[in-house]
């Protein structure tokens, strides 16, 4: 699969949930790491959402970093200053300054000691060790992120136990690091383990199992296995439409996005945009209608209304997205101006009175996930 689709598919890296894929080079966080309050809720951490992690989400990676170290000059826990320097480092990521993520990952790995006595921070610090990998593998020290990985993995398993939750998202990781070094057997072999301890810890359709098997399938996009991929989101979507407690959580918008993009690759343009609204609901219901992960599946919706002749209602999804995303990080922004093109053509077609004989080619079948990378 062209490394084009897989970043696509996984650009969100500045916005979702906690998934162990977070910042590798074809997702560059296409999730990351940090624990959306929902996640945090799962795992036992305080709810409570600092002013650099809303930002994330909400303002210019700028705005963001500027927020972020404001934050760390005032007294606050150890939890919060955890959170913040999360986020920070994945702020420097988004903005080219991988060195400064580094740095600043390691340091909050320092308020850490991971053991039994403390089972959230230790996923904590496990999370900080995958992201530190992630980014090494950006560096293109694919040798250093393994052996991070392995000695993180190794220390984790000897001081929390093999089938500990900070063992299951190191699992989850080693998957994705083995998918994107075409090791097949390896990937394979660790998003088992990592499933098994979630569906032991957490149960078979909690979110964060749900996202574990969701990452199992991005690897296998990973590895050129598209058709076993598009089953493994196919069985995930009829989970996640038939239990209700997932019908709102953010990874259900997820599962429904990669699946849309596949079936707007084959042309499956109904079921596509189908599910595309779908995750534009969940998403709205679960960070609000102003949201920038809202309008990215909003900027989605456009583009396959589009494909499918329905200028009308692309016209109204891609304004809506841009008009959040111009409010939100200003009209220069990468994210404005890549809606802005789309709802240019939408209009030019419009005044034409006509689809284009080939819609790919004006309108790019990038789509950015929740989860952009910028």
């Amino acid at each position: 699969m062209p490394q084009s689709f897989i970043t696509q598919a996984n650009t969100a890296a500045r916005f979702s949930t906690l998934t162990a894929r977070v910042l590798w080079p074809a997702a560059l966080a296409g999730a990351m790491v940090l624990a959306h309050p929902s996640a945090m809720a799962q795992s036992g951490t305080s709810t409570t959402v600092s002013r650099c992690e809303s930002s994330f989400s909400e303002q210019s990676l700028s705005a963001t970093v500027d927020t972020c170290r404001n934050e760390l000059t005032v007294p606050i826990t150890r939890q919060r200053r955890l959170s913040v320097l999360e986020t920070l480092g994945k702020a420097y990521l988004a903005q080219n300054e991988p060195r400064l993520a580094l740095n600043t990952w390691n340091e909050a790995a320092q308020y850490i000691t991971p053991g039994k006595a403390d089972p959230v921070g230790s996923e904590q610090w496990a999370r900080l060790q995958v992201l530190m990998a992630q980014t090494l593998v950006q560096l293109e020290q694919p040798k250093e992120a393994q052996n991070l990985l392995d000695s993180t993995i190794r220390r984790i398993e000897r001081d929390n136990g093999r089938f500990s939750m900070p063992a299951g998202v190191l699992q989850d990781a080693l998957g994705t690091f083995y998918a994107l070094q075409n090791q097949p057997e390896k990937a394979l072999a660790a998003f088992q383990r990592s499933r098994i301890i979630h569906e032991i810890r957490l149960g078979r359709v909690h979110p964060r199992t749900i996202e574990t098997r969701m990452n199992q399938a991005v690897g296998l996009l990973d590895m050129n296995k598209e058709a076993d991929a598009k089953a493994g989101f196919l069985a995930l979507a009829e989970i996640v439409g038939t239990t209700d407690n997932l019908k709102r959580e953010s990874v259900s918008a997820e599962v429904l996005t990669f699946l849309g993009t596949l079936q707007m690759r084959d042309d499956e343009l109904k079921n596509a945009a189908v599910n595309y609204q779908t995750a534009f609901e969940i998403r709205q219901a679960v960070f609000g209608p102003n949201d920038i992960r809202t309008s990215q599946s909003l900027n989605n919706l456009g583009v396959v209304l589009y494909r499918a002749g329905d200028l009308q209602r692309a016209e109204k999804a891609l304004s809506r997205a841009y008009v959040i995303r111009k409010d939100a990080l200003g009209d220069k922004d990468s994210l404005t101006l890549s809606t802005q093109k789309n709802l240019q053509a939408v209009i030019a077609a419009q005044q034409s009175s006509k689809i284009p004989d080939n819609p790919a080619s004006t309108l790019p079948k990038t789509i950015q996930k929740s989860t952009p990378n910028r």
